[in-house]
């Protein structure tokens, strides 16, 4: 089954319920009238249903838990659940015992509308976020831990560079070194000059492999100042 299907199929439950409730609705009124009570109790059943409806059209957005620890589904149904329980006593203290007045059942009824829709708050939309600002921070680091992880395996190939090479040598140690020390930055800033580092070592793995396996690349020096200037620049890069 497709979303928009799903989706279609949610919402043709929700008005076969609508339905049910509407002809209950009908059948107890009759002829005579509805008083100010009555009113209030078929409003209650409506806000109800209204409410244990919700899960079925709020599950379509795609909400992963991002820590495992905030159960996100449970935390909406507990919500729902309670709410519902809670309406049903207001009710039968209503019209059954006459406990409270109908002006103290709305008001328990909004203050606990309220606190159900600011359950639903934290349940969807506050952990959302927060997902949200996990996956950015994560694609922040995406390149950073690439890099990480490369001029850690390119220090094994830099440490095995011939004596001729000891200039570039130093160069490529002391820009490894600095690697070490780069560390995200906001809005994506730094993207464009850590994929132009990766390329760049990725080159100069290349060349090295070359220098190691006989002929040697005259190309390897000006590439390690090139590495040199884009990590200094990245270094520029603060939050």
């Amino acid at each position: 089954m497709t979303k928009n299907q799903s989706l279609f199929f949610r919402f043709l439950l929700f008005l076969a319920g609508a339905g049910i409730i509407i002809l209950a609705f009908f059948f107890y009124k009759g002829s005579h009238e509805l008083n100010r009570q009555d009113a209030f109790v078929w409003i209650s059943i409506s806000l109800m249903y209204l409410i244990f409806f919700l899960p079925f059209f709020f599950s379509s957005i795609n909400i992963n838990n991002f820590s495992g620890k905030i159960p996100v589904i449970s935390l909406a149904w507990f919500g729902i659940i309670l709410y519902i329980a809670i309406s049903v006593v207001i009710i039968i203290l209503l019209n059954k015992t006459h406990v409270i007045s109908l002006n103290t059942a709305i008001i328990i009824q909004s203050i606990l509308l309220f606190l159900f829709f600011v359950n639903i708050y934290f349940a969807y939309f506050a952990v959302s976020h927060v997902h949200a600002v996990t996956i950015e921070e994560e694609s922040k680091q995406q390149y950073i831990s690439q890099i990480k992880s490369k001029a850690q395996v390119f220090q094994l190939t830099v440490d095995k560079l011939p004596a001729e090479y000891e200039n570039v040598q130093k160069i490529l140690k002391r820009t490894l070194d600095d690697i070490k020390y780069i560390y995200p930055v906001n809005n994506g800033a730094g993207g464009d000059l850590e994929s132009k580092i990766l390329r760049s070592l990725n080159t100069l793995s290349e060349f090295a492999g070359n220098i190691q396996s006989g002929p040697l690349s005259a190309a390897i020096k000006p590439e390690a100042e090139n590495l040199q200037m884009l990590v200094n620049e990245r270094k520029l890069l603060r939050n």
